[in-house]
């Protein structure tokens, strides 16, 4: 299941992410996408600040992919509630099918670089 959440889905108007939250902490993410079409692009960046739901904050994902194969892919997507991790920090999990560019799309999955709040 891609995780292609947009605000509205976290359950109405009291529970939209506030996007005009500008502090707080971030993740670094970044990888590689799934080799389609013969070749896979990374996808590095870092997350805007958290964004509080009713069920806990996320975080937004969003950037181009490297130009490989004489092209980039698009991607746009919010993380998972909180994932604790030992000593006080936490992850967010992420899926996303990027953009279609050439023909063919790729999919995004993982986890956010840990974190304290």
């Amino acid at each position: 299941m891609y995780n292609n959440m947009m605000p509205n889905q976290y359950g109405g108007s009291n529970s939209q992410p506030n996007n005009n939250h500008r502090t707080g902490h971030t993740h670094g993410h970044g990888g590689a996408t799934t080799c389609d079409d013969g070749h896979a692009h990374l996808h590095p960046g870092v997350t805007s600040t958290p964004i509080e739901t009713q069920e806990g904050h996320v975080h937004k994902m969003w950037g181009n992919t490297t130009f490989d194969d004489e092209h980039i892919h698009y991607y746009e997507v919010y993380t998972s509630t909180p994932i604790p991790l030992p000593g006080g920090y936490h992850t967010h999990y992420a899926e996303i099918e990027t953009t279609e560019s050439d023909g063919h799309t790729h999919i995004i999955k993982g986890f956010t670089k840990p974190s304290k709040s």
